[in-house]
C-alpha cells in the first residue's frame, strides 16, 4: 500500500507541472510538492525525498563560551616511595669570613708558690732535734716560707713538691739524720754516716704532699750527737713548690 501512496503521489505532481502553466510550484522542506493556481486553490502533494546533497563547508568558529566554575579538590594521593640518592654536587665556593666574635673572659692564672732555700753554716753535735734553719733565700715566690722558724706555711691548698739535701763533715764517724716533716709527722727521711775513711757524702731525699692552708712543712735533724757540713758553697738547702692548687 505504500508503494501505490508513493506512485499517485509522483503522477499527482507531474500532472500538476504540466497541465497548469500559470500556477506556481514549491517544494517546502519536508519534500512536498506543492503548486498554487490562479483561482487561489492550493493542492499539495507528498512526494519522496530527492537525494542527499554533497557536504556543506565548514562554518566559521564560533565565540568562545564562559569557562565554567572550578571542580571540588581531589582528596590528595599517598606518598609515593623515596626516589634514589642523587649525585653529589660540585664543592661550593668558599664563603665570607664571619665577624670577629667579642674577646672571652680569661680564667684567673693559678696562684705562684715557690721557695727554695740554703744554709751556709754547719752543725755540730746536737744537744736535742732541731729544726733546720737557712739563712740565704734564693726565691720565696708567695712569701710561704718562714726565715725564722724556718717552716715552710702553706697559704694555698693543694699539692706541693718538696726537696732537701744533707752532707757529712770530714772527721770520721760522724753521721746525720734529717726528716721532712708535716705538722709534726714524719714524712721521708734521709741519713749518712762516715767509716774509717774521712770523707765528705752528700745526699738529697724528696716527696709529694697535699697541704691544706696553714698546713707546715720542715726538715728535722734527730737527736742528739750529729753533725751537719756546709760553707759558702751551700751544702744544706731545702726547697718547695706548688704543683696544682685546690
Amino acid at each position: 500500500m505504500a508503494q501505490i501512496g508513493l506512485l499517485l503521489t509522483l503522477v499527482v505532481c507531474v500532472l500538476l507541472h504540466n497541465g497548469v502553466s500559470s500556477a506556481v510550484e514549491e517544494k517546502n522542506e519536508e519534500g512536498f510538492c506543492s503548486r498554487q493556481l490562479n483561482n487561489n486553490q492550493n493542492i499539495t502533494v507528498v512526494a519522496a525525498p530527492g537525494p542527499i546533497g554533497p557536504k556543506g563547508d565548514i562554518g566559521p568558529k564560533g565565540p568562545a563560551g564562559t569557562p565554567g566554575e572550578a571542580g571540588v579538590r581531589g582528596a590528595p594521593g599517598k606518598l609515593g616511595p623515596v626516589g634514589p640518592r642523587g649525585e653529589r654536587g660540585d664543592k661550593g665556593e668558599r664563603g665570607p669570613a664571619g665577624e670577629k666574635g667579642a674577646p672571652g673572659t680569661s680564667p684567673p692564672a693559678p696562684p705562684v708558690v715557690a721557695f727554695s732555700v740554703a744554709r751556709t753554716a754547719g752543725i755540730s753535735r746536737t744537744s736535742s732535734t732541731t729544726v733546720l734553719t737557712y739563712n740565704v733565700i734564693l726565691s720565696n715566690e708567695g712569701a710561704a716560707y718562714n726565715e725564722g722558724t724556718g717552716k715552710f706555711v702553706a697559704t694555698v691548698g693543694g699539692v706541693y713538691f718538696f726537696t732537701f739535701t744533707g752532707m757529712t763533715t770530714n772527721p770520721t764517724n760522724s753521721n746525720y739524720y734529717l726528716r721532712l716533716m708535716k705538722n709534726g709527722g714524719k714524712m721521708v727521711g734521709l741519713h749518712e754516716a762516715n767509716g774509717p775513711q774521712p770523707q765528705y757524702q752528700s745526699g738529697s731525699n724528696s716527696a709529694i704532699l697535699r697541704l691544706l692552708p696553714r698546713d707546715e712543712v720542715w726538715i728535722e735533724l734527730d737527736k742528739s750527737g750529729r753533725t751537719l757540713y756546709s760553707s759558702g758553697n751551700k751544702y744544706l738547702t731545702f726547697s718547695g713548690f706548688l704543683i696544682h692548687a685546690d
